[in-house]
């Protein structure tokens, strides 16, 4: 289509360029711009927008660059959602590595009932002394249970060492 036959379209329409300007959502420039052209590029936004305001009807060449359009709008907006994805992984393993190296003060409660001012350990949030290790069993029946496991560790133990020197 030349800049020519879309004047001639608009003319026959009985519209202005500033009416189809306005209609298209354009600026009349724009219009003058494109009916001066020697060859009329479909894709344009406004010359789409200009199309849909003359009801031309859609050419093989138009659904064509329509398609083309489409499908070059999909694989951009593909590539871009590609790059954000890869982008925020991204982030996000810097956030879990800045946290894993990350010391805090500890602020657990000392025997003088003041909070403790040691650094914690890398990526916890109690240091060294307050980091809630076991102190052991409280009860009698703990106290019992762990005495039961350590006699059972040490005879297996002692029947391996035993096994080990008749060889």
């Amino acid at each position: 289509m030349t800049g020519a036959e879309l004047a001639a379209v608009r003319k026959r329409a009985g519209l202005s360029q500033t009416e189809l300007a306005r209609q298209a959502g354009c600026g009349r420039h724009t219009v003058s711009y494109w009916e001066c052209k020697p060859v009329v590029g479909l894709r344009a936004w406004a010359v789409e927008r200009m199309a849909t305001v003359l009801d031309l009807p859609d050419t093989p060449a138009v659904t064509r660059a329509r398609a083309a359009w489409a499908d070059m709008l999909a694989a951009a907006d593909a590539a871009r959602e590609a790059a954000f994805l890869v982008h925020v992984r991204r982030l996000q393993i810097q956030c879990e590595t800045v946290r894993a190296k990350r010391r805090v003060i500890c602020g657990a409660r000392t025997r003088k009932g003041t909070p403790c001012r040691a650094k914690s350990e890398p990526g916890r949030r109690r240091c060294k002394f307050h980091g809630g290790k076991s102190t052991g069993a409280r009860t009698p029946e703990g106290i019992e249970r762990i005495r039961e496991a350590q006699r059972q560790r040490w005879a297996r133990w002692r029947l391996c060492r035993k096994e080990g020197d008749k060889t």
